[in-house]
């Protein structure tokens, strides 16, 4: 079995391997990197105060944020978080029902005085948090109320008390703008630290004074520690370590590394988070950050070290910043009495010297200008043939000695690392390029692995780079072999992009096209002619080139060509020369239902797959295929030959639970589509699509002289008119019969290439007005029908059928008005004041449409 434990070692002893001013300690959202709130952003995220975007991993910091989430925030800064679960039943606000997410937070933020309803009683909890709110929150969170309140009041006094005790600092803003989630995320990472007032005295001598108490230390049972990181299990700055595994030292303290990442801050000045474990006492690190000002640091490229300089009196490394632009290598200078750490060990300034692949990482931990410490990181690359997990052996391509990887080897201690994630030789492919770094002693090994590839032709080459397409690429020092002019096939890049194996033999494009037809040309030229409709949904006739490539084989002959490829429309990819005439033609290898990852393949055929939209899949008794964002997907319906009738689709041309016949194209091995192919469908439209509400059907021809029918409609805000593609498609079924679609009636509507509607899903069946009903149509797309039951400035509670009431908010929703007791203007564009309380004397439902948690339209039938 993989060894965990072996695993956690290894992770902390290559605490040098990765870039030391990436400060990817704990998780850091993208948007956030590098910003003025990214330590703020950082330590509320492993806190659990404030955390990024679940699905997007986004922080979003310019996104103004709301009293719901703002009353949430403010409870977990207090440690509060398991009392707002349990008090998440009866709602104390009117436009907050029971079971709102927020609910629990609420509550406790107002049984503990740090919220309060407005002046009607409620507490609009989807309206935007004013910055002088939110810091009246975190004022009364620290204690600081009653001064607040002797210097004049909400707001002023409020923000007067904020700026003194260093509440605001550096989140500017003013009283009653929206705060954004940086700058709350700033307010909240101050106030954690901001010493608390309390009441001291009572009775007839009541007192308030600033007490040596902190939410961060009191509340949360955090410590922040500044020091410098000494070791980090068996590494050590100071020579060998005798930490534990799972231990590091910061300055003289020793503490559990628990689930922090700290592959990167050895050596460096740190602000770090310690937890107290409650069932053991001992202290886990949360996260630790290095402190800004207080340590400088530089990672150099083995092939931008331009020279080491190792003499007794004098140490320095020249190296380039960027070989393309600078004149001059820049020179770093290295303390005569640095330490020297190679490969995760204490080394001698023996090991500092030029490397042929690797980083060097220079830091000053005293910022007097000299680095005192030097990583040296030397790494090679294994380019995996085989990986016999019986054997625990790692096969190389080129040649090179066989890594063997024994989890039950007491003599050495490894890691394999992907991403992010540690992982085991099973979990191996062929043509994963491994970069090694290995200890002198080969007692660890640490592993990075590269899936990373790239297709195509070398079009340049450099004293520097080859260009593959266009892009360059440095070669790495394992590859054995010369990369020429014109070379093609499947290119492998090792953790730092450089092309580190080549498989020749591998063919793939992804320009794919759907061959409509191929035919010789007339003429003398001994030509092809081809109808293509490509990937772009554009439908092009194109000649061939006198000789072409054909499923790898070079200068075929246009006759021999057509021989090979056949006069069947299929999917194919293809290539153009400098002229715009095909140059290259590749059929998909048909596989059988196997997969080819490097090959075009036509993997399988599908018959009524029934597509699921939580899982992305089109599912068949005996197979499942997953759709993603990036698969291309062609719509070719049966019995078509027209161009014009052929789409390009994508993941939201699905419906849940709709059937399609498809043809899988490029099947990955975690069974994700490449091409889809879809000649048949039962889906009517995109359930992500915005609603028509009908006003009126008329009948006409097309140019063509074909009988169509013409949607009269509002949408999107506005009134439309849209064709169809025949007729017989604007009906809905009544009574047992299909007749046409009546004025009120709402749908969504699917469109062909040329935008004329083919398909229709009804909605909304205006004959049925005085019937309420709520409508799962599937995980994303929800429909409501019933009676408003309060009206709020930006919200509304609808009710169902007498059921439970549901608040919805109307943010950007567009809104429309349906008046079935006229004879004229019965559809129309509305606004949020047509949206009334139900008055049995004079009757008005809502149809509420919500996709993916938000409502994108409101209709009021009268």
């Amino acid at each position: 079995m993989f060894n965990f434990k072996r695993l956690i070692s290894t992770a902390v002893a290559f605490v040098m391997a990765a870039s030391v001013m990436s400060t990817a300690f704990a998780a850091i959202p993208s948007d956030v990197a590098g910003t003025e709130y990214e330590e703020a952003a950082q330590v509320l995220g492993v806190l659990d105060i404030m955390v990024g975007d679940k699905d997007t991993g986004t922080f979003r910091p310019d996104d103004t944020i709301i009293r719901s989430e703002g009353a949430r925030v403010a409870i977990s800064a207090l440690g509060l978080q398991e009392v707002a679960e349990v008090t998440n039943g009866a709602t104390k606000y009117p436009d907050v029902v029971s079971n709102h997410w927020a609910n629990g937070y609420i509550n406790v933020a107002t049984d503990q005085g740090m919220v309060i309803g407005d002046d009607v009683g409620t507490f609009r909890p989807d309206d935007t948090i004013s910055y002088a709110e939110m810091v009246t929150i975190m004022i009364r969170a620290l204690g600081y109320e009653k001064m607040a309140e002797s210097k004049g009041g909400y707001p002023t006094g409020y923000l007067v008390t904020a700026s003194n005790i260093g509440l605001t600092k550096n989140v500017p803003g003013s009283g009653d703008e929206g705060i954004t989630r940086g700058k709350v995320a700033r307010l909240v990472f101050n106030g954690l630290t901001i010493k608390l007032m309390e009441q001291v005295g009572y009775g007839s001598d009541v007192k308030y004074e600033v007490v040596d108490k902190t939410l961060l230390y009191n509340y949360l049972d955090v410590e922040k520690i500044t020091d410098q990181v000494k070791a980090v299990g068996s590494s050590a700055i100071n020579g060998d370590s005798n930490l534990k595994d799972t231990q590091i030292q910061i300055g003289d303290k020793i503490y559990n590394i628990a689930n922090a990442d700290v592959r990167e801050i050895l050596g460096f000045n740190v602000d770090a988070y310690v937890e107290k474990d409650g069932k053991t006492n001992e202290k886990n690190l949360l996260v630790a950050i290095p402190v800004e000002g207080k340590n400088e640091s530089v990672k150099i490229d083995a092939d931008d070290i331009e020279e080491i300089i190792n003499e007794e009196s004098s140490k320095a490394v020249r190296y380039w910043v960027n070989k393309d632009t600078d004149k001059n290598a820049k020179k770093a200078t290295v303390a005569s009495d640095a330490k020297v750490m190679y490969n995760g060990k204490a080394g001698t300034f023996e090991d500092f010297k030029k490397i042929e692949s690797g980083t060097l990482t220079l830091l000053d931990s005293d910022t007097n200008g000299e680095y005192d410490i030097v990583f040296i990181n030397e790494t090679v690359n294994y380019v995996v043939d085989e990986a016999l997990t019986s054997t625990h052996k790692i096969v190389d391509k080129y040649g090179k000695k066989t890594l063997v990887l024994d989890p039950d080897d007491t003599n050495i201690s490894f890691t394999i690392e992907k991403g992010s994630e540690f992982i085991g030789i099973k979990d191996l492919k062929e043509w994963d390029v491994l970069t090694v770094t290995q200890s002198k002693d080969n007692s660890f090994i640490h592993i990075e692995v590269s899936s990373e590839k790239v297709s195509g032709t070398v079009t340049e080459k450099d004293n520097e780079k080859v260009y593959i397409d266009g892009k360059g690429y440095k070669v790495a020092a394992n590859y054995p072999n010369t990369i020429s002019l014109n070379d093609e096939g499947t290119f492998y890049l090792d953790v730092q992009g450089k092309i580190a194996a080549v498989d020749a033999d591998s063919r793939i494009s992804s320009n794919y096209a759907y061959l409509n037809s191929i035919e010789m040309a007339s003429g003398i030229n001994k030509v092809l002619e081809l109808e293509l409709f490509t990937k772009d949904g554009k439908s092009l006739l194109l000649k061939s080139a006198a000789k072409v490539k054909v499923n790898n084989s070079s200068s075929v002959l246009a006759k021999d060509a057509l021989a090979t490829i056949g006069k069947n429309p299929q999917l194919i990819t293809y290539e153009l020369n400098s002229d715009g005439a095909v140059s290259k033609i590749t059929t998909a290898k048909d596989l059988n239902g196997k997969i080819d990852e490097d090959n075009f393949s036509k993997n399988m055929s599908l018959s009524e797959a029934v597509y699921k939209s939580a899982s992305g899949k089109l599912v068949t008794s005996s197979s499942s295929v997953t759709v993603t964002d990036d698969t291309v997907v062609f719509d070719i319906p049966n019995g078509k030959t027209d161009t014009e009738d052929y789409s390009i689709r994508d993941k939201k041309f699905f419906i849940n639970d709709d059937k399609y016949d498809v043809v899988v194209y490029d099947l990955s091995e975690d069974l994700s589509a490449g091409v889809l192919v879809v000649t048949s469908s039962t889906g009517d439209a995109d359930e992500s699509s915005s609603i028509a509400v009908v006003d009126k059907i008329t009948k006409t021809q097309n140019e063509d002289g074909v009988d169509i029918e013409k949607l009269y409609a509002v949408q999107n805000g506005k009134t439309v008119t849209v064709s169809t593609s025949e007729t017989g498609i604007l009906v809905k079924k009544s009574g047992g019969e299909t007749v046409s679609l009546a004025q009120g009636d709402i749908i969504q509507y699917k469109t062909n290439v040329k935008g004329e509607i083919e398909k229709i899903t009804v909605l909304f069946d205006v004959s049925s007005k005085a019937t309420e009903a709520e409508n799962k149509i599937s995980d994303d797309l929800q429909t409501y029908y019933g009676k408003v039951t309060k009206k709020f400035s930006n919200s509304f509670n609808l009710q169902v059928n007498g059921g439970e009431v549901m608040n919805f908010a109307i943010g950007d929703a567009d809104i429309y008005y349906v008046n079935t007791k006229t004879n004229n203007k019965n559809v129309s564009i509305g606004d949020s004041g047509d949206i009334q309380k139900y008055d049995e004397l004079d009757p008005e439902r809502v149809f509420v449409r919500v996709y993916k948690d938000e409502v994108k339209e409101v209709v009021v039938i009268k």
